[in-house]
């Protein structure tokens, strides 16, 4: 039986938690299915995945991404606020030192306490999360792909990081390589960021015409045979 524990929204309250968060869509719902970390909690990122699980569960479950058409903001101002100390991980060097740069022009008061791009091995990943905590590190962002991101965050916890961590995907990359925002406000507005994101970034079309709906139709086959167990919480 494969348990997924969804979370109907997003509360500032989890910044104060000691958690690991991640995000479904219908193309991470596939590496889920084939290995379902274990002590994971999960939004629903994408309004297909919202509206399918909203529908299955009978519970109204919110779309919630990380990204600055949803929650990246408020994460980010909040953590500025109140002076967390954020360390991040993920994307290619140069694509981390433009993001780096734009937090600091955004967010100038928010204490970045370390920053790794997303390639290291097992040696230097070790080496990294010892920094994360070394740092005593209270917000962690992980941007390295589903799955490598998911096992990255529960391995930090388990190491003894005291924080919150939630997982980005392409975010870092994404707005490192945007002149203001990845989403236009008028993209957003329509809800078109499936298709704008098919037409900046090519590789995604597979994802999104051929991935899409084979997890789906996979999804709703382990559900209907009770193989899936459902659970949706507030924050």
């Amino acid at each position: 039986m494969i348990r997924l524990e969804l979370l109907d929204r997003y509360s500032p309250a989890l910044l104060d938690s000691n958690r690991a968060f991640s995000f479904l869509n219908f193309a991470s719902i596939g590496s889920f299915i084939r290995q379902p970390p274990p002590s994971l909690a999960y939004f629903c990122d994408g309004m297909l995945m919202s509206g399918f699980m909203s529908r299955i569960t009978g519970r109204a479950v919110q779309r919630v991404s990380f990204d600055f058409t949803s929650i990246a903001d408020p994460v980010l101002r909040e953590s500025e606020q109140r002076g967390k100390r954020v360390y991040v991980v993920g994307a290619r060097q140069a694509e981390l030192d433009r993001f780096v740069e734009k937090l600091g022009m955004q967010y100038p008061h928010l204490q970045l306490v370390g920053a790794h791009n997303g390639f290291f091995d097992v040696e230097q990943g070790t080496a990294l999360q010892a920094d994360i905590r070394r740092q005593r590190t209270n917000l962690l962002l992980v941007g390295l792909g589903a799955g490598l991101q998911e096992r990255f965050i529960l391995e930090a916890l388990r190491g003894g990081f005291s924080g919150v961590a939630f997982t980005c995907g392409g975010f870092i990359r994404q707005e490192a390589n945007a002149s203001e925002r990845y989403y236009p406000d008028a993209i957003n507005r329509l809800h078109l960021r499936a298709f704008y994101r098919m037409y900046r970034e090519p590789h995604t079309i597979k994802r999104y015409l051929l991935d899409y709906p084979s997890n789906a139709l996979r999804l709703t086959e382990l559900i209907l045979r009770q193989q899936v167990a459902i659970n949706v919480t507030a924050p």
